[in-house]
């Protein structure tokens, strides 16, 4: 049985086309009426507005633009981001507008509902006169979808959700380790050519990437970690107040990912801010690797592709650390689409720098830390591309190709000559100037420029210490990670494995400037690699510089462009081995360097998950492991810090240790920490309220901030303010939390 392919539907018949646009928004309309009146089904309202906002505005922008036969993954990857910036611009335009109107709150349910509708239908309009005469649509088999490696692939993520049921209400993680272990399995079965044919691998890459995300971010049932407290607390403050403040100062605050899109995302699915956060931007955050499989898969090959998207989703800061960053999800989705129009050589050009710029000031207004190192990079690369179009400098590469390289490329009419043409750039001197000029305007003029000085910082402090502190441990995280000791022989061993693919990336790379492997490595992505190459490095020997954003953070940025290269990498290590034993290589030793990795990598998921040191017992991540102090909360902790939200008086201070004030944080917006210095625990101001939760209540410890600004639990009898606690004013107790006041 053939079903139009709902994944193309900017191909259909115009007709068809918008009638299930029309349709959907009817539902959506419905499903908001429903719940005015009193009457909520579950999941509809979810489910249909989920739909609406991040697929509607999207497909239809395409269709106008005349975009067609893109394929799923591009269909899809560019509706998803047309629809997210749609969705940020116009709630920007309705908060700068709508009040001159008398409209005080803009982003309430009325106005959105009603100004995204009449967005959407004036889209139709427009989509209507603009392409009403294409009809090509593609069909998909439902015997295909029924068939049994797509079954087994989509039972996965339901895998991981029902996993952190278990460890959430039964404390069982049981199902979650085998889920990993399933994981694991998946890539030896595919570079083994077992079970999942070729065509499923963007399915296995999708699948792969959300249960790992859901196998963390839903466990517990509030927000775990650090900036996302934060983040909650300004976005909660937008669905309050109904309109988004960009005078307040906070480089958060500037972000339209945080401030615009998850209120907007609440308010339409009535989802809590909370949820929209643990469901709708970890599925958003799935479709980076995807976006990252078809570049890789159009530069290299199937299975190379897949492998590079699997080291990518194994590192730990995938599915940890930057479930805690929700701006910095939907950035590096807008990443992933501007390096995907990149090495796009056949699409309109005008067409590619229509979509070049949505992405880019979209990049530009959802995360300051990556718009900057992307900025860094785009400028880069530009100058090496025009740099190479110089004759000096082709003369000069073609010197150094004849002596290291693999072969010269013939260009006809100079025979041995390496010619670069400019007019196959895709990076144009419009577009970085574009670009830099509209990121450095947003982030002087909103947010009182507090993200621009926040680099201005960054960069002063780097350039004024890079001579005295360059590879010194103490300045250079990167080179401290390396150089330090870990807590375990296990331990040791993930050490040694993550050194391990980073050297496989540096003889890709180098493999890359020789030309020793057949690629089709897009010149602007072989610069930007090279860039980012620089910045990795950078980030190991500069002082401040990866600390400034967190060296596993800027680790995972790199791998952005750089994961392909440890498997080529791994490919030549292997084919430099054949060669000191003398033997041919052949495809066949190709695919066996191909199997050999996919265990390397089912082991550095197992490792980088925690899996091995949970079955060891050896230090197992905290999230699995509740003996752990962690930034993770329970309900009690919660609700005290919504009635000392309500109860406390404004103009008091509330003190607390390090992880229980980014509970304050997200609830208060605010809140003020003890730290490890004796003289600073023992200072205790009058008119004060403190604020202890489970682990101060029940286990005696306080996580403070040591004066090396290690994060270290304390016991709380050991300090000498616990007996100026125990004479303080104790106002609420519940059990597991308590706020005292003094």
């Amino acid at each position: 049985m053939q079903l139009n392919n709902p994944f193309q539907m900017n191909d259909w018949e115009i007709k068809k086309f918008l009638k299930v646009v029309l349709g959907i928004q009817l539902a959506v309309w419905g499903a908001i009426g429903l719940d005015a009146i009193g009457l909520q089904i579950p999941i509809i309202r979810q489910l249909t507005g989920f739909v609406y906002l991040t697929f509607i505005p999207g497909i239809l922008i395409l269709r106008i633009l005349k975009l067609h036969k893109l394929g799923n993954i591009e269909t899809l990857l560019y509706t998803a981001g047309l629809s997210i910036a749609t969705l940020m611009f116009t709630g920007l335009f309705m908060n700068s507008v709508y009040p001159f109107f008398g409209i005080s709150g803009p982003i309430s349910i009325t106005p959105l509902i009603i100004t995204i509708s009449v967005v959407v239908l004036v889209l139709c309009v427009l989509c209507y006169i603009r392409d009403k005469d294409f009809s090509d649509p593609g069909s998909i088999d439902v015997g295909n979808i029924l068939s049994p490696p797509v079954l087994f692939l989509c039972l996965i993520p339901f895998l991981a959700i029902l996993g952190t049921y278990f460890v959430n209400f039964h404390h069982n993680n049981i199902l979650l380790m085998f889920l990993i272990i399933i994981i694991a399995l998946i890539v030896v079965l595919i570079a083994f050519d077992k079970f999942i044919p070729k065509n499923l691998y963007p399915l296995a890459v999708f699948i792969i990437a959300i249960s790992l995300l859901y196998h963390r971010s839903l466990i517990s049932m509030y927000l775990w970690g650090w900036d996302i407290h934060l983040e909650l607390y300004l976005t909660n403050l937008v669905k309050m107040n109904s309109m988004w403040d960009p005078t307040l100062y906070g480089g958060c605050n500037a972000m339209l990912s945080l401030v615009m899109l998850a209120p907007i995302y609440s308010i339409v699915t009535h989802m809590d801010i909370t949820w929209v956060f643990k469901i709708i931007y970890p599925l958003l955050f799935a479709l980076v690797p995807l976006g990252l499989y078809r570049v890789f898969q159009k530069q290299t090959d199937d299975k190379i592709a897949f492998l590079s998207c699997f080291f990518f989703v194994s590192l730990f800061t995938f599915y940890t650390e930057m479930l805690a960053l929700a701006r910095q999800q939907i950035a590096e989705l807008f990443l992933v689409l501007l390096i995907l129009l990149m090495i796009d050589k056949n699409m309109d050009k005008m067409k590619r720098a229509f979509l070049s710029i949505v992405f880019g000031i979209s990049l530009a207004v959802s995360h300051y830390g990556l718009s900057y190192i992307y900025m860094f990079c785009l400028i880069s690369a530009w100058l090496i591309l025009i740099s190479g179009e110089d004759p000096w400098v082709q003369k000069l590469m073609n010197n150094f190709y004849s002596k290291f390289g693999r072969k010269k490329e013939k260009v006809a009419g100079n025979p041995g000559s390496l010619k670069i043409k400019i007019e196959n750039r895709t990076i144009s001197s419009t577009f970085v100037l574009l670009f830099t000029t509209f990121t450095l305007a947003w982030y002087l003029y909103v947010s009182s420029s507090s993200a621009f000085n926040a680099i201005v910082h960054i960069g002063d402090h780097i350039a004024s210490s890079i001579f005295t502190d360059f590879l010194n441990p103490e300045a250079a995280e990167g080179w401290r990670i390396i150089t330090g000791e870990t807590v375990s022989p296990l331990h040791s061993v993930l050490k040694y494995l993550h050194l391990l693919s980073q050297f496989f990336i540096f003889v890709g790379v180098i493999t890359l400037l020789l030309k020793r492997v057949n690629t089709k490595f897009e010149r602007e992505y072989a610069a930007f690699s090279l860039v980012n190459f620089v910045i990795c490095f950078g980030g190991i020997a500069l002082p401040f510089f990866a600390s400034s954003l967190n060296t596993t953070r800027l680790y995972q940025i790199t791998l952005i462009f750089l994961a392909p290269f440890c498997i080529i990498g791994g490919i030549t290590v292997f084919k430099m081995m054949s060669r000191i034993v003398k033997a041919s290589w052949t495809d066949q030793h190709v695919r066996s360097s191909l199997k050999i990795l996919s265990v390397f990598f089912a082991i550095f998921l197992l490792f980088n998950s925690g899996w091995v040191y949970e079955v060891a017992k050896d230090y197992p991540p905290a999230l699995l492991n509740n003996t752990i102090d962690y930034p993770r909360f329970n309900e009690q902790e919660v609700l005290t810090g919504v009635w000392l939200n309500n109860e406390k008086d404004t103009r008091v201070n509330v003190y607390s240790d390090e992880y229980r004030g980014l509970l304050l944080l997200g609830i208060l917006g605010e809140g003020h920490v003890f730290y490890g210095d004796n003289e600073i625990t023992t200072w205790m101001p009058n008119n004060i309220y403190i604020f202890l939760g489970h682990e101060n209540v029940k286990n005696g410890k306080i996580t403070l901030i040591m004066p090396t600004k290690e994060r270290r639990p304390v016991s709380l009898q050991n300090l000498t303010f616990y007996n100026t606690l125990l004479n303080m004013n104790r106002i609420y107790n519940n059990g597991d939390a308590q706020v005292y006041y003094r």
